[in-house]
């Protein structure tokens, strides 16, 4: 068995363990849309690697993740993950994320804005400017983690490169969010994550936002 647990939550199947045993054993999906360690040392697993064990670590995320369309986002100063993604998919475009309330301090002075690559053989569905409005989010008062990410621009990606009856995966689901937006959406959600307290938090959310579109049908 590759995984420690898995929870099925209507649409939702989500795995606790590591993504790269566990995304060879599940069929081809029709998006991959993630935000994966940027090797920053933030307190999460692989996110503060040796220079040689991240590229090794960035290969085999490459090497194993496989759909049509694939919105992975990437840190403006990390080579790595980059090229290692650019050597095994097709390249396609950057799209913006504009933090509309806060800056990051980078190697050339203040940003506002973070990087989404699309790559793959598939298609954007719904036609959208590249600069998607990426507000910070403050979860403190709802949930833990380290780099909580904006329900609405994870499901602006969800309904730009997916389709009704889409599959959407996220092996590096964090605290769930983009599970949350393909339930908001009603896609199919493939979640794997593999810190357990995250785990359980995305179940919680991925479970209520469920129950929220239940109301509304």
């Amino acid at each position: 068995m590759t995984y420690q647990r898995k929870e099925v939550i209507g649409n939702a199947t989500l795995y606790l363990g590591d993504c790269l045993e566990i995304l060879p054993t599940l069929d081809k999906v029709d998006a991959v849309i993630t935000d994966p360690p940027f090797n920053a040392g933030k307190n999460f697993q692989n996110d503060s690697m040796a220079d040689k064990e991240w590229r090794y670590f960035c290969r085999s995320i490459a090497k194993t993740i496989n759909a049509d369309n694939i919105l992975i986002e990437v840190g403006k100063n990390d080579v790595a993950m980059r090229s290692e993604m650019d050597f095994i998919h097709r390249y396609r475009w950057a799209i913006t994320l504009n933090y509309t309330n806060a800056m990051r301090q980078g190697a050339v002075g203040y940003s506002n804005t973070g990087l989404v690559m699309w790559y793959g053989e598939g298609k954007c569905h719904k036609r959208f400017m590249d600069r998607i409005d990426a507000p910070i989010e403050n979860t403190k008062h709802d949930f833990s983690h380290p780099s909580p990410k904006t329900t609405a621009h994870y499901q602006r990606l969800v309904d730009m490169f997916t389709l009704s009856k889409s599959i959407v995966s996220d092996p590096f689901m964090g605290s769930g969010t983009t599970g949350v937006a393909c339930m908001n959406l009603g896609r199919k959600f493939i979640g794997i994550e593999i810190e357990p307290k995250y785990f359980d938090i995305a179940c919680e959310r991925i479970e209520n936002a469920q129950r929220q579109q239940r109301l509304f049908v």
